[in-house]
Order: C-alpha cells, then structure tokens, then sequence
C-alpha cells in the first residue's frame, strides 16, 4: 500500500520554479531543488541551490479517530472518483469505505545554499511568503488525491556560514517544517453507492397472509 511519494513530491513542487537575478543574470537565475540521497557533494553543484531531507515521522496523537469513514479523497494508488481536471468535486461520492486513517506528521528539512548574500536575502524573503513556507497559515496542495495539507513552520530561517568540500564560501539558511498526513490501516476498495431502492409492494401483498 503505498505511502509518502505523493507529499514527497508535492514538498518538492512547491519549492521549484525560483529564480534570483544579479549583475550576470539580470533575467533571472533558476534555483534547482533537489533530495539529499544520499549526500551532496556541495562542490560539484551550481548555486544558488535547495535541498530537501527527510526529517522524521511522527504519530499525530491528537488528530486520531475510531470508526469507519468515506474517504474525502483518492488513497495515493488508487483513481479519483471526479472527472480528470476537474477543480471542485463532491466528497460525499466517494466510494472509498474504511476504518479511520492513523494520523502522522512528516517533517521536511529544507537548506537554501547560495554563493552571494544578495541571493540569500532574496530567497529568504521569497521564501516566507504565504504560498511557500509562511510562519503561519502554511498549507500544501497534494494533486493526486485534491486534498490540501497543512504545513506547519517549526523551525527556520536559520542561518549559517558554511563552506564546501574545496572550502569555499557558502550562505545556508536551513528550514524544518511539518506536513499533515494519514496512512491507511487496510487496503483501500472501492463501493458502489446504492442510488435507489426498488420495493415490489404489489408481490409482497400477493405473498402475505392475515393472522
């Protein structure tokens, strides 16, 4: 049952498509982001850079229910029930019937690498920003099931004075955030809703005797 790849990917969607400008690339400068898997080797990369890290995993106690629930959404492996593109869907169709989801939070961290201060203080502030990693009111779109997590800042923008394997000057500013999920406790199938119940009223007063 697959688990994690769809916030794994959305973390990394989120943070891509930066750019920074200067005195060489007044039209801007892409920033790549990329996983620490399993290291990086700082010297070989370009800069500015964004890196991302697993951070932990962690039961979230106080979101947890018992019971059975219709899935608001699509479980990472299996097929929405609303039409492809579509931008609003109604949950209450889904076919999907199962005990609680268990609650987790994923923590992310983030380094911002650069070699020039004006692009850290640059993608410092872009970062902040509401749609990326805000102090509050953070939030990340996952497009494979339509739902929209919370993304929580719980640490960050650090900075640090660091240097590269050739010891060459580095700025990095470091961010831990958290990421609400679930996992499924069994395997996902899908139901069919009954849409309507026929009862044949006539067939059965043709069957019952008085007392």
């Amino acid at each position: 049952m697959p688990w994690l790849i769809n916030e794994d990917r959305a973390v990394k969607a989120k943070l891509q498509g930066l750019t920074v400008t200067d005195a060489n690339a007044p039209d801007g400068r892409p920033v790549p982001v990329r996983y620490r898997l399993p290291e990086v080797e700082l010297a070989q990369q370009t800069f500015p850079l964004i890196v991302i890290e697993h951070a932990g995993i962690e039961k979230a106690d106080e979101r947890e229910h018992r019971g059975q629930i219709w899935l608001p959404y699509a479980p990472e492996g299996t097929s929405g029930w609303w039409e492809d593109g579509a931008t609003a869907f109604d949950v209450t169709q889904s076919p999907y019937l199962m005990e609680f989801p268990i609650p987790f939070d994923l923590r992310y961290r983030i380094s911002v690498f650069t070699r020039l201060a004006e692009h850290d203080i640059a993608l410092a502030s872009r970062m902040m920003q509401r749609d990326m990693l805000p102090a509050r009111f953070g939030f990340l779109e996952i497009p494979e099931d339509g739902t929209v997590r919370r993304l929580d800042l719980l640490g960050g923008p650090e900075l640090a004075d660091t240097r590269d394997e050739n010891g060459k000057r580095l700025f990095r500013r470091e961010y831990l955030i958290s990421v609400s999920s679930e996992m499924l406790p069994s395997t996902a199938d899908a139901y069919v809703k009954a849409s309507s119940v026929a009862l044949d009223f006539e067939y059965f007063s043709d069957h019952v005797t008085s007392p």
